[in-house]
């Protein structure tokens, strides 16, 4: 038998046709590959953007729930509308909420997303993977009934749902503490010169005086030292803890609640002459660029990006200024023959610790003036020894978010109101007032609110803090 030779191009064609072949298959392969990973990928984006969805909707009804918690004190939150305890509505505050329409409330131009709000007392065995047992109940000062709350703490919960099945749980540990009033009306401690949602503690030669000279907190006031003096009322919904004598008026613990008003420095943007902004820019009120006005009140202010706007010198700014951000006054503004008509107003902290000269500039609309010394979303701090002694005898306003802290020798005439939320800056941690300050209010103000109390009614202060999340 004849065989023909092999020709060499023939074989190195079908060499070259296996391996195109095989890069075929491998880019095949990889082109397969990345698309499962795309779609994989894809499908991951998804779950996160709904996972984000549906913990936008929990933490939007958990900021929700708590605003309406901290504007009532009317309410015991465990028990539900009906204030009975253990029946189907316990721990269920939607009546609380403006607009409410039931649970899960939507979100969302479609409402794909939703939540619900709920309050659960913190040995509730639905906070748990495993049931607490009587050991752990006892150290919690708790029973095991989700029904009872023993030791004022509670828990409010948000659930967030979205797509897919989507679940987000968030909570934050809730403190309601119950007083029962003796039954006065319209007690003068409802207009004081300070008043603190939560925790205060005094010590030095404090001097609080004025027709309307009272201190109130709404949670535990102590007063170290005798060596303090108030010309009206000390009162504390908790315990208070003083020397005999330091007030002129009454000196009691176990008060009834007063709803301290939400502080936010965005309220009163339209009370200022200018604009501070977080760039270092300075415009009017409206928007519009400095003009020369603007910057010849503006003189005195300094910006840099590391610590915001800061007053470190003596020329003094004029006017109420809208800052974004903290601001720092460790200057001497002013003088105690002309002093400086300024006011601040924040969103985050204000530091005073040098020796400023201030009074409160003309209203913006002096047909509804404010007269606001001081707003700030975030802590005050107010050292060194500032003036703030208004020589025209009109009181000024002073509204802090979260604590205060008075230390040094300050003069200040008019009122403090401390919200006390949850701590975000860290300028301070607690409200605090030491040293020398010099506090003055004759009740330029309206009373914060003016309750009916009855005897025998009990009132909640609550307050919100510490995440939890599931």
């Amino acid at each position: 038998m004849k065989t023909s030779p092999i020709n060499p191009g023939q074989s190195e064609r079908g060499v070259a046709l296996i391996i195109v072949l095989l890069l075929l298959a491998v880019m095949t392969g990889l082109a397969t590959g990345m698309t499962v990973n795309s779609q994989v990928e894809i499908a991951m984006a998804s779950n996160e953007s709904t996972y984000a969805g549906a913990r936008a909707a929990a933490e939007a009804g958990l900021n929700r729930a708590v605003r309406a918690i901290l504007d009532d004190s009317a309410t015991n939150l465990l028990a539900g509308q009906d204030g009975v305890a253990g029946n189907a509505d316990d721990g269920d505050i939607g009546f609380l909420m403006a607009d409410f329409t039931g649970w899960p409330e939507p979100l969302g131009t479609a409402g794909q997303y939703s939540y619900t709000v709920e309050i659960l007392d913190d040995d509730d065995a639905q906070l748990y993977a495993e049931p607490l047992d009587e050991d752990q109940w006892l150290v919690m000062l708790e029973d095991g009934d989700p029904a009872s709350n023993l030791n004022d703490r509670l828990v409010i919960r948000a659930t967030g749902f979205g797509p897919k099945g989507t679940t987000v749980r968030v909570a934050k540990i809730l403190s309601s503490v119950d007083s029962t009033s003796p039954g006065s009306t319209t007690p003068s401690f409802s207009n004081p010169a300070i008043i603190v949602n939560g925790d205060l503690t005094m010590s030095g030669n404090f001097s609080i005086g004025g027709t309307q000279g009272n201190v109130h907190s709404n949670g535990n006031l102590v007063i170290s030292g005798g060596s303090g003096d108030v010309s009206g009322d000390i009162t504390a919904v908790g315990t208070l803890t003083a020397a005999d004598g330091i007030a002129g008026g009454t000196q009691s613990g176990g008060a009834a609640t007063i709803n301290v008003p939400e502080v936010d420095a965005l309220d009163y943007l339209d009370e200022a002459n200018y604009i501070l902004n977080a760039n270092g820019t300075k415009t009017l009120a409206n928007g519009a660029a400095c003009n020369a006005a603007c910057v010849s009140a503006s003189n005195g202010w300094s910006w840099s990006l590391a610590n915001g706007w800061r007053i470190t010198g003596s020329t003094a700014p004029t006017g109420t200024f809208f800052v974004y951000g903290s601001v720092s006054i460790s200057g001497s503004p002013g003088s105690a023959k002309t002093p400086a008509p300024l006011a601040v107003i924040a969103t985050g902290s204000i530091s005073v610790t040098g020796h400023p000269y201030l009074t409160l500039p003309p209203p913006v609309d002096p047909s509804n003036p404010s007269y606001l010394q001081f707003v700030t979303n975030g802590d005050l701090k107010l050292a060194g020894a500032a003036d703030i002694d208004d020589v025209t005898l009109v009181e000024g306003r002073t509204l802090v978010r979260e604590q205060l802290h008075i230390s040094g020798n300050p003069e200040l005439q008019g009122q403090i109101i401390v919200e006390n939320v949850e701590s975000v800056s860290s300028l301070v941690t607690d409200n605090t007032i030491s040293g020398n300050p010099d506090i003055t209010y004759n009740g330029s103000f309206a009373p914060i609110n003016t309750p009916i109390f009855t005897p025998g009614v009990t009132s909640y202060l609550n307050n919100v803090s510490g995440w939890l999340e599931s």
